[in-house]
């Protein structure tokens, strides 16, 4: 088995737990919504893909959300609710920041320029590479996103685990080569890190 050079690591569901709820009820009660009504002016037109993939700006993402909605709230309001959805994982990032002395992490995320803005305050003090959907133009489970985190750091795929929540991003890059995980959390998280000799080198 080679050595393992680095991980890659999912933000949500893995370093964060998506509180879903807590955006549907938050503009429910700021736009005098029903909760569906929220979700369908969120995600049902293509319009959040463009998002997380940087083809529109936050600032249309939030006129195109207002326009469907016919609600006032504004931009600062909306980013507030809207990131209200990350809700930090103290534990899991202890672990990353643990094991990035021992292997080199990468963060690779479908997130959106919302999002990016408390993620990359919360991720600051960690020792490892970022790579963001929206900020290259591809989302998981897009293989193009796995090729260009590999080649960011100069890795081959058997020297490469990857972390995630969801099977079709998992299987996506397992089709590449690289090692994964399906996560579902962290005491199995860390029986797998066990069989690759990781937690060895924490």
């Amino acid at each position: 088995m080679s050595r393992i050079e680095c991980v890659f690591f999912d933000l949500g569901g893995v370093l964060y737990t998506l509180d879903y709820e807590a955006v549907w009820r938050g503009f429910s009660e700021c736009c005098g919504m029903p909760s569906e009504e929220v979700q369908s002016a969120l995600y049902s037109d293509g319009t959040f893909i463009e998002f997380e993939t940087g083809k529109i700006s936050s600032l249309q993402f939030y006129e195109a959300f207002k326009r469907r909605l016919g609600c006032g709230v504004s931009f600062e309001e909306f980013k507030k609710i809207f990131n209200s959805i990350l809700v930090k994982r103290d534990d899991m990032f202890g672990l990353v920041s643990d094991l990035s002395n021992f292997v080199n992490v990468l963060i690779l995320s479908n997130t959106n320029e919302i999002n990016a803005e408390v993620l990359k305050g919360d991720l600051r003090d960690l020792d490892g590479d970022v790579v963001y959907s929206f900020e290259v133009g591809y989302i998981k489970p897009d293989q193009r996103i796995f090729r260009f985190a590999l080649e960011k750091k100069s890795l081959t795929p058997e020297k490469t685990i990857f972390i995630d929540d969801l099977e079709e991003n998992v299987r996506a890059a397992r089709l590449l080569g690289i090692h994964t995980h399906l996560y579902k959390d962290r005491d199995s998280l860390m029986r797998f890190f066990n069989g690759y000799g990781i937690i060895d080198r924490l």
